[in-house]
């Protein structure tokens, strides 16, 4: 579990989002914690794939 995890406003909207659609793609900045959010909050109900090239 991620040990220094802020909690976003934007949580209840995903959770949400989560039960009406298949998908959710979040967009923002880099290093905004788009991931660390999606891990911490989604990590044993759902699979995280990263669309960035492993390079």
């Amino acid at each position: 579990m991620i040990e220094r995890f802020i909690k976003r406003t934007i949580e209840p909207i995903l959770s949400r989002a989560s039960k009406e659609f298949p998908a959710i793609v979040l967009t923002g900045p880099r290093q905004s914690g788009k991931t660390t959010l999606l891990k911490a909050h989604f990590a044993n109900a759902h699979n995280y794939v990263s669309l960035e090239p492993p390079v």
